[in-house]
């Protein structure tokens, strides 16, 4: 007998606009019969905090590179961010290397380090300090701490370099190795840091150090700081979600050395990953993305197992390595995950393997046995009006923004079967981020023309303003959501939680008030200004995001025999015991009537009521709810 336990939303029934969606929340567990398995969910005194709204992703790095004054760095730049009135908080992206200083400080030779937590202070400081005047108004952090090619250095020396074994061509391309030249336990080896696409000041092309994925020494140092983060900040209530991170290169995105990226150095995945798992052991590890599976798997329940009560954030990237484009590679040894084929929609044959490894990361997170008490969400960090361009919306597509949104609305009522499949998934949230500035890069990032939007030549259009790019990337954004047709795009129920910006673009709003004139989708020429796009967008996310789950009673399960003892405390008056067999039947919760016992003192003393039942099916699933 095996069983599951996971929280789960009641189905949304009618409401009226601004009422909330859910009134209650219920606990199901599953109960069939084969090899015992127990896994529970304790759900705590209040519904995990979520994100919801504007974020501005808070340029950091000059601040930090100016140790002698971040504090006042820190506060002045998040400061000026929480006064517009349109944010909801600000993320907060820091590397490792500069929260874990070795020990001796400013040692390059070092295999020891410490936390220091001067910049994660100042920035919880500001938050705080802010809220403290607002408090009509508090604003909240997400917080994305990057490891990978920005491990300290002392971890990196514990690690051991694999550079030795590998034989270049005069073009630099890896054409072969020697294993025998390096220790088979080495951690790391040099790849290009050359993820682009973005603002992110930390991304520099050039050749650096980057641990192996599934490197103990590397997993275990990352686990522990990632522990010590949770405790320190885990339960500040003004942290609302961390990004998982940690099989990862310059951000926390599903994005590694690969084909496109590397082409000089990606050839190095399969002679490491033979040097420590031996082909003739290890077959399917060639040629494959399943290590790299792995490794995220692993590091979602460590993310779980920290961290309690706020959201997780898991970002695809459309970055894992394509071994198919390998002369020598298979196909693939493994496959998009049943339900999650909306995600691959678009993929052709040349991206299939990467899209594959990423939903099996996705599926398993959105697992119900996976990632704790906590709430879900996915994003897609790479969001420009080009992909109105490339005619993915609404039809799936390989990663995008389609694939984000399918999957918060195929799960915003928790606890469920997808359909056609058997997959059970717990409700995950959606949220996406600007590719890049729209203040700064309104050409390339507003550009929705498939033959691109050049400004001379016999092709040349007009100039995109920063105002009209930021429009036409909100029609992405919102296609399929109930603000889709406002938009020029399709309707729907998609739902969104959140959006994040760079901070130049909130900086451009509070200090260019002029009225520009923005042609929108239905060739009419409207005059704005980037506050006005941004308060708009306030109020739209605000309307359709997906509300906080409340805490239902807790429900506990044990296996007596061939039957099951639920327990749940006897205060919860209001709700009834019910069954189902079937999820993909959400009519047939029954109230079960079974005898109850009353143990351990009276309603008012805390007791808890019990009941022992043989199930009646094969599969059973049982749930609190009020009738």
């Amino acid at each position: 007998m095996r069983t599951i336990a996971t929280i789960i939303p009641a189905p949304p029934g009618p409401r009226k606009a601004g009422q909330a969606r859910l009134k209650v929340a219920l606990l199901s567990i599953f109960v069939g019969f084969g090899a015992l398995h127990l896994a529970t969910a304790q759900p705590s005194g209040a519904p995990p905090r979520q994100p919801v709204g504007i974020y501005a992703i808070a340029d950091l790095d000059p601040c930090i590179s100016n140790t002698n004054h971040t504090g006042d760095c820190i506060s002045n730049n998040i400061t000026a961010l929480l006064d517009n009135p349109v944010t909801a908080g600000i993320l907060a992206r820091v590397r490792w290397s500069d929260l874990s200083p070795a020990i001796p400080p400013g040692s390059t030779n070092a295999i020891q380090g410490t936390n220091d937590w001067t910049i994660l202070d100042d920035i919880f400081g500001a938050v705080e300090l802010w809220n403290s005047t607002h408090v009509d108004h508090p604003k909240t952090i997400q917080l994305d701490l990057h490891p990978g090619f920005w491990t300290p250095q002392w971890v990196l020396n514990k690690l051991g370099s694999c550079d030795a074994m590998f034989r270049t061509n005069s073009n630099g391309t890896v054409v072969g190795a020697d294993p025998s030249k390096v220790s088979n336990s080495c951690g790391c080896a040099s790849f290009l840091n050359a993820e682009q696409g973005n603002n992110d000041t930390n991304v520099q092309s050039q050749t650096m150090l980057l641990p192996l994925p599934w490197n103990s020494v590397y997993t275990n140092e990352w686990a522990t700081f990632i522990q010590a983060v949770a405790e320190k900040y885990g339960s500040n209530p003004y942290l609302v979600s961390i990004s998982i991170a940690g099989p990862t290169a310059s951000s926390s995105e599903m994005i590694l050395p690969n084909e496109n990226n590397d082409t000089n150095h990606f050839p190095q995945w399969n002679y490491l990953f033979a040097l420590q798992y031996p082909t003739n052991l290890y077959p399917d590890y060639q040629n494959s993305d399943i290590l790299f599976i792995k490794a995220w798997e692993a590091v979602i329940d460590m993310y779980g197992a920290a961290f309690s009560n706020l959201t997780l954030i898991v970002s695809t990237g459309s970055g894992l390595p394509d071994f198919l484009l390998h002369p020598h590679a298979p196909y693939t040894n493994y496959s998009v995950p049943p339900g999650f084929a909306c995600d691959c929609g678009g993929s052709d044959m040349a991206v299939i393997m990467d899209c594959a490894a990423e939903t099996t990361i996705l599926a398993y997170f959105a697992d119900p046995r996976h990632g704790g008490n906590n709430a879900k969400a996915t994003q897609m960090d790479g969001m420009s009006a080009g992909e109105r361009a490339r005619d993915v919306l609404l039809g799936g597509g390989n990663l995008g923004t389609f694939g984000i949104k399918w999957l918060a609305e195929t799960t915003s009522n928790g606890f469920a079967q997808l359909p056609g499949t058997s997959t059970i998934v717990s409700r995950v949230l959606g949220g996406l981020q600007f590719n890049n500035s729209f203040s700064r890069n309104a050409q390339t990032l507003g550009c929705n023309q498939t033959n691109g939007c050049p400004t001379n030549g016999p092709m040349a259009g007009p100039v995109i303003s920063p105002e009209q790019a930021f429009y036409n990337v909100l029609r992405v954004y919102f296609d399929g959501t109930k603000f889709g047709d406002t938009y020029g795009g399709t309707s729907g129920h998609m739902a969104l939680n959140y959006i994040q910006v760079w901070a130049s673009d909130i900086s451009y709003a509070s200090t260019n008030a002029a009225l520009v004139p923005i042609v929108d989708a239905f060739d009419q020429t409207n005059y704005v200004n980037a506050q006005m796009e941004f308060s708009n967008l306030s109020v739209q996310i605000l309307e359709m995001a997906e509300p906080s789950i409340p805490v239902p009673p807790s429900l506990s399960i044990s296996v007596q025999g061939t039957n099951v003892l639920l327990i749940w405390p006897a205060s919860a008056g209001a709700f009834e015991l019910q069954a189902n067999s079937n999820l993909a039947h959400p009519d047939r919760w029954k109230a079960n009537t079974a005898t109850r016992t009353l143990i351990n003192g009276s309603c008012a003393a805390g007791g808890s009521m019990q009941v022992l039942l043989t199930p009646s099916a094969a599969a059973e699933f049982y749930r609190l709810a009020t009738p």
